[in-house]
C-alpha cells in the first residue's frame, strides 16, 4: 500500500495514535482555539460534536522543494506551532509562515511489503531538529502533555512514534471525499 504522508496524496484529517500508549494527539480541551497545547487521550468513541474536533489533524506541504509539512487543526486551520525553546509545549497557532510552524515527518516504521505493519513517524519540529514529540517526562499513560523530547543524537525512540489514522468518516461529513 503505498505511504498517504509521504507521497502526499492524502492529507487528512488524521488521528495520530501513539505507538506505546495507544492514545491519540490531542488539543488540550478537545477546541482547537488559539493557544492550545497537546496531549494524548483516549476517550473512546471520540468526540463528533462540531468545536470538539480536537483529535484531528491536517498534513500540508511547506512546498515540493521541502522535506517539512504544517500540522493543522481540522476545523479552522490552525497550526501547530513549536515553542521559544526546544522543550516548549508546542500550540496552535493562526497561521503565519514562520519556520516554529514547520514539522519533519519522518517514517520510522512500517513496510511496503507487509499490508498490516503500521506506519509510524516522528514529528520534528523544523527549528528543533534534535527532539521528536513525545510524552511529556516519557509518562506512559493517558492525559499526558506532548512536548519535544530529546533524541539525543540519534534516531527518534519507539517514545516518539505516531501512527496516523486517516478518518475517512470525518472526510464523508466535511465533504472532503466521495
Amino acid at each position: 500500500m503505498p505511504d498517504p504522508i509521504m507521497s502526499n496524496t492524502v492529507n487528512g484529517p488524521f488521528m495520530f495514535v501513539h505507538e506505546i500508549t495507544g492514545t491519540y494527539l490531542l488539543t488540550d480541551n478537545y477546541n482547537d482555539n488559539i493557544g492550545q497545547s497537546i496531549q494524548t487521550w483516549n476517550l473512546d468513541p471520540v468526540n463528533t460534536v462540531k468545536g470538539q474536533l480536537g483529535h484531528l489533524w491536517y498534513i500540508e506541504p511547506v512546498s515540493s522543494a521541502s522535506d517539512t509539512c504544517l500540522i493543522k487543526s481540522f476545523e479552522n486551520g490552525r497550526t501547530l506551532a513549536a515553542g521559544i525553546h526546544a522543550k516548549d509545549h508546542p500550540r496552535l497557532q493562526e497561521p503565519k509562515g514562520t519556520d516554529k510552524e514547520q514539522w519533519i515527518i519522518r517514517k520510522v516504521h512500517g513496510s511496503e511489503q507487509v499490508a498490516h505493519d503500521a506506519d509510524c513517524y516522528a514529528l520534528i519540529p523544523k527549528i528543533y531538529p534534535d527532539y521528536a514529540l513525545g510524552l511529556r517526562h516519557n509518562v506512559v499513560s493517558n492525559d499526558v502533555y506532548v512536548l519535544p523530547t530529546s533524541m539525543w543524537g540519534g534516531p527518534p525512540s519507539l517514545s516518539q512514534y505516531w501512527k496516523p489514522v486517516l478518518q475517512r468518516e470525518q472526510q464523508k461529513a466535511s465533504g472532503d471525499i466521495a
